[in-house]
């Protein structure tokens, strides 16, 4: 599991804006509609999983960006080192949907070995959570590739305690020999800015591109 530092509170940068936002709760929710052409491309001449290659790219962006990656920890504020993404898979016959992890993120060939050997494992399971021991490190990914939505929204009670990032993709669709596929992200308004929050999807296009 990642390692984590303790946020002096007292000397941070942000504590104004923390203490103002964390008071009133304030979460804001972003969807952007992101070209994944020469995504779906790489993937289908690589003979990847999209969905994996998403994850990836998605955990990498997380992880360039410090505001995505405070926690609390016992009522203490954090900051991890890097997430691990949390993501759901779905069963077909059964349509239900199981939640796993992974921790492996060095590289793109490495993870989608890890991805299909543990959707292998729990794509059946009956539970909503199959696999032990999830570390606290975890950030949550989701995908309804049944809709190419324009918006989405998340609504989470207590919210005021988490702070990671949630994200959830939908279906791409072509329009005008380009594919499109809408992201949204839930952030807190206590650590992450519009600013961050641009900051990801840039990453994120530079990344999948």
């Amino acid at each position: 599991m990642s390692e984590y530092r303790y946020v002096d509170l007292e000397d941070w940068e942000r504590k104004e804006y923390f203490n103002y936002y964390l008071e009133l709760n304030v979460t804001h929710e972003m969807t952007m509609k992101i070209d994944v052409t020469n995504a779906v491309k790489y993937c289908r001449d690589n003979n990847f999983s999209f969905y994996a290659y998403m994850i990836f790219y998605i955990t990498k962006s997380i992880n360039s960006i410090k505001n995505y990656r405070y926690d609390f920890i016992e009522d203490e504020l954090v900051c991890w080192d890097y997430l691990v993404p949390a993501f759901t898979i779905f069963d077909k016959e059964k349509e239900k949907f199981q939640c796993i992890w992974l921790d492996k993120i060095e590289s793109m060939v490495d993870f989608q070995t890890d991805y299909q050997s543990e959707v292998g494992k729990y794509v059946c399971s009956e539970k909503m959570f199959p696999k032990v021991n999830q570390p606290l490190n975890t950030f949550d990914i989701s995908a309804i590739p049944w809709v190419n939505f324009d918006n989405f929204s998340l609504n989470i009670a207590n919210s005021s305690c988490y702070l990671k990032p949630i994200i959830t993709i939908g279906k791409y669709s072509e329009q005008n020999g380009r594919l499109s596929m809408p992201v949204s992200i839930k952030s807190h308004h206590a650590t992450v800015d519009g600013f961050h929050v641009a900051k990801f999807f840039e990453k994120l296009l530079i990344n999948i591109d």
